[in-house]
């Protein structure tokens, strides 16, 4: 049974629905297509003059926790993270950083161990290590080689 028996109401409340409906599916779509992720930051990469290093710079923060890294890559497959890590807050925190080297359909990540960064203080944190996958694509990755490289807290 019908509450109201006018056909306009019906009719109003099925286009509410409809644009609502339109509004939902335009704000998921650009949401999805749209944003960039927060994770991502601009990261440079220089060729060393002998190409047989590639380094990628960046800056990242998380939780006003912030720091400068280099990620570097070398042709014999060795790779070296130089980070530092600066605690503004008045509470210390354990950090470490991710990189996500990419390459053509492949990838690959290295991290440094956590370090305990005390209030207001600035610690470095680095890590190196050697990965066959690096030296068998070092061309590549010369090439069309990107990194990600981020500040974890926690």
């Amino acid at each position: 049974m019908r509450l109201d028996n006018t056909r306009t109401s019906g009719q109003i409340r099925t286009r509410r629905g409809l644009a609502l409906l339109i509004a939902t599916g335009v704000g998921v779509g650009s949401l999805l297509l749209g944003t960039v992720p927060a994770h991502a930051n601009a990261t440079t990469k220089h060729v060393a003059s002998d190409g047989q290093s590639v380094e990628f710079k960046t800056s990242d923060s998380s939780h006003d926790v912030r720091g400068d890294i280099t990620f570097t890559v070398k042709a014999d497959g060795n790779w070296k993270i130089d980070a530092k890590a600066t605690n503004p807050r008045p509470a210390g925190r354990n950090v470490h950083w991710i990189c996500d080297l990419s390459w053509d359909a492949s990838d690959v990540r290295h991290s440094t161990g956590r370090k305990w960064v005390p209030r207001k203080s600035t610690r470095t944190l680095t890590a190196e290590a050697y990965d066959p996958f690096i030296q068998a694509d070092f061309a590549t990755i010369v090439a069309r080689g990107t990194a990600d490289c981020d500040i974890v807290i926690g």
